[in-house]
């Protein structure tokens, strides 16, 4: 009974495909994932650089080569490979950095959830301020019969 049979897989082999498609669909991000995140990337870059140039002093030779980076980050043509030396050359370890900002930003948030307090407004004060507007059915305004020109001879 064990004899080969053609298009027949054993048990072993179907649970190997299966094992291998699950954990590549669970560990490797898909590449639209990939593309979002390295977009996520440059443009994070791109804003670090800009918010740079705003808000700190800098020597005209810095802000030439800060112009330059945000210019090769923008543009589309410019090679990937390109993009991430700009990055790595500017910011270092630019995911780290990211990941760091996004872990301040989220303790800001949490932090101002806990000191927000909700209040309940009164009954009698929402009425007060509150306004029914409703069109009155009897006022239309006239439109003019004649047509409408621009005047300019």
């Amino acid at each position: 009974s064990s004899k080969w049979q053609p298009g027949v897989k054993s048990i072993k082999q179907r649970q190997g495909v299966a094992t291998k498609h699950l954990s590549s669909a669970l560990s490797l991000p898909t590449e639209n994932q990939s593309d979002n995140q390295l977009w996520k990337e440059v443009d994070w870059c791109a804003e670090q650089l800009e918010l740079g140039l705003k808000t700190q002093k800098s020597t005209p030779k810095q802000a030439e080569e800060a112009l330059r980076a945000i210019k090769t980050l923008r543009n589309d043509k410019a090679p990937l490979v390109k993009k991430r030396q700009v990055m790595r050359t500017l910011f270092g370890d630019y995911r780290k950095k990211m990941e760091e900002e996004r872990c301040k930003q989220l303790k800001l948030m949490q932090a101002a959830a806990k000191s927000a307090r909700i209040m309940e407004v009164e009954e009698s004060i929402r009425n007060k301020n509150c306004q029914v507007v409703r069109k009155r059915s009897g006022v239309c305004r006239k439109t003019s019969q004649e047509e409408f020109r621009f005047n300019f001879f």
